[in-house]
């Protein structure tokens, strides 16, 4: 089949079993072909494949309305809605989303980039149904990772007391989720899986008994669940459960979808599936490495990457920076399931009683770390930028109101790129500005990073170390010391006589830039403390009244910029300011670069804004 030639899933209905398998063979390829190109997630959606076809071949899309749980593991679905031919702009600009995206067509229908939202919104599209006499199925298809989180099972617990509204839930298990799952229930998924006696005696039940004995044969299997199947949370709950079936085998997808589709009252349908299924690398993948993955060679599964030596990620300067700090202040790990993202493999290998991976739950995460930390342990407690907002709650009122000392490591701050507007990092200023206590720090370089890690333990207040996703200078024979910081100052990179350019993190390098193209002479400030302010540093401009400008890739309700300008302006400054920062709006997927440019922050942004401020001054 030309899967270029697919223009909605009608197509299904018309097929056999034998043409749906040989069909999930075809997309199999092409999602490898693609994601070898342009990147992406590969052994989700490689794992899946068979679920989404049976899911298009039993149900009716949008009638029947579908909601994939973070929406990363929906490459199928996008093909056999008619997205084929778009592939090879996945999450470039302008090009197809990573993820469900409402703009891209009337199938997509929850758009979140977050886990663990599914089963909440199944709950409001039913309540929706109702109230506007709608009719069709929710089916929410949620990985063994996002069941896990406390919105998931908020969701499941109202909706298993509920007679009066039915979802059908596909509970994608393949016993990993980024990383490794962990916790009860992935050990209780476990059982469930692992337990052939079950699995074998239902298969003798489906071959022998006919449809009208049906219903005996699910008391009986009830009654040997009981028997043999201790803790099944989903039944004690108040769902129908079926499986575990094998996800990956369409007739036997197909048939529980359908037996789902005539029942009265919610159901989990347990499929276990392979992850990464159909090429090797993602299959004998045990750490997460195929789980998204940049452009990389077919042939060796290797990932195509810069060949410099000396470039490497912000991530493993942060956890490098840390696993060296052992041999100097003992700490302990707080991980919210990210484990090879951040780049933190090795110190866990090496510290496993000085680290505990929570899964994804940064609620949890962050009041467990408070609790640390008020009884004297030295906490770390690294976030992904986008992923530390559903936590605020507990930041705010367990770490920040109590003046604990926990540091907070915020990885992918700033603009992401090709993860799109669900991931961006622009909104962790804004939101730690809005908590007392907290001090916000971010980096120029390796050397400062390793300097804020040592400083933000030798402080008591919570600590945020913020840094960008991309690489920097890093030599790693040649490891930073651990310099001490004297406070939390501001200092000059390159002095000049006409005014101030303030910035922090990687941003300086444009300033530095900016500042010898358009020949300013200003003093270029490193404003590595983005809270509290420098107000000695500030003082000292006060008595210049040289112009100063502020340049910063975040939310501008919540900036430096802001905070400075207030300083300023209360303490009678006289000279001119100006800046340029991100004003509130959506800045969808594509490159870093293109990310500035919709945000009006690129580099060319700078300059024209500079010659703009040099012209008023």
């Amino acid at each position: 089949m030309n899967l270029y030639d697919i223009k909605d899933p009608s197509f299904l209905k018309s097929l056999s079993t034998k043409e749906l398998i040989e069909l999930s063979k075809e997309i199999r390829a092409f999602l490898i072909e693609n994601i070898s190109k342009t990147g992406g997630h590969l052994a989700s959606n490689l794992g899946v494949v068979e679920l989404s076809i049976a899911m298009h071949y039993v149900f009716d899309s949008p009638i029947d309305q579908f909601i994939f749980d973070v929406g990363h593991q929906a490459y199928t679905h996008k093909i056999l809605t008619g997205r084929a031919k778009e592939f090879p702009t996945l999450r470039k600009y302008k090009g197809l989303s990573g993820y469900i995206s409402y703009k891209e067509s009337i199938h997509d229908l929850w758009e979140s980039g977050h886990a663990g939202s599914s089963i909440s919104a199944m709950m409001g599209f039913l309540a929706a149904n109702q109230f506007q006499e709608k009719k069709g199925e929710v089916i929410s298809l949620v990985g063994d990772a996002s069941i896990t989180s406390g919105m998931s099972f908020e969701a499941l617990n109202l909706l298993g007391s509920d007679a009066s509204k039915k979802g059908i839930i596909i509970l994608n298990d393949n016993n990993m989720s980024i990383s490794k799952n962990v916790g009860s229930l992935s050990k209780i998924l476990t059982t469930l899986r692992g337990n052939r006696f079950i699995y074998k005696t239902r298969k003798i039940f489906e071959k022998l008994l006919p449809g009208f004995v049906f219903k005996v044969y699910r008391r009986f299997k009830r009654m040997i669940k009981a028997l043999f199947q201790s803790g099944n949370v989903f039944e004690e709950l108040g769902f129908v459960y079926i499986g575990p079936i094998n996800g990956n085998d369409l007739k036997t997808v197909i048939y529980a979808l359908n037996q789902a589709k005539k029942m009265k009252k919610s159901v989990v349908i347990h499929a276990v599936t392979e992850k990464g299924k159909g090429y090797m690398a993602a299959e004998q993948d045990d750490f997460g490495d195929y789980h998204g993955v940049s452009a990389f060679d077919v042939a060796t599964g290797k990932m195509i990457k810069e060949n410099d030596q000396l470039k490497k990620s912000w991530s493993e300067v942060i956890s490098t920076a840390l696993y060296e700090y052992q041999s100097i202040k003992k700490t302990f790990v707080i991980m919210p399931a990210m484990i090879i993202g951040t780049k933190f493999q090795k110190f866990y290998d090496t510290f496993k009683d000085r680290m505990i991976d929570v899964g994804i739950a940064e609620e949890h995460a962050a009041s467990m770390a408070a609790a640390m930390a008020l009884k004297g342990v030295n906490v770390f407690l690294p976030l992904y930028s986008t992923f530390s907002q559903r936590a605020y709650d507990q930041l705010l009122n367990d770490v920040a109101r109590a003046d604990l000392n926990v540091v907070i490591a915020i990885d992918r701050a700033g603009f992401v790129g090709d993860d799109g507007s669900t991931h961006q990092g622009i909104f962790d200023v804004s939101m730690f500005y809005t908590m007392p206590n907290v001090v916000i720090s971010m980096p120029f370089n390796a050397q400062e990073a390793f300097d804020l890690i040592a400083y933000g333990f030798s402080q008591p207040h919570p600590f945020v170390i913020r840094y960008p996703r991309g690489t920097t200078h890093f030599d790693t024979n040649q490891l930073p010391s651990f310099n001490q910081m004297n406070g939390q100052t501001w200092y000059d990179l390159q002095q000049g006589k006409n005014g101030f350019l303030i910035g922090y993190g990687e941003n300086l390098n444009l300033l530095l830039e900016a500042n010898d193209a358009l020949g300013l002479d200003y003093t270029i400030t490193n404003a590595r403390f983005i809270k509290p302010i420098d107000s000695h540093y500030l003082d000292q401009i006060i008595k210049t009244n040289r112009p100063v400008f502020i340049y910063e890739d975040v939310e501008s309700s919540g900036s430096l910029y802001a905070q400075v300008l207030r300083y300023l302006i209360e303490n009678n400054y006289k000279g001119k300011i100006g800046s340029l920062t991100y004003t509130n709006k959506i800045i969808s997927h594509g490159s870093i670069s293109d990310n500035k440019k919709d945000a009006g922050v690129s580099y060319s942004d700078l300059i024209h804004r500079l010659k703009a401020f040099k012209n008023e001054t």
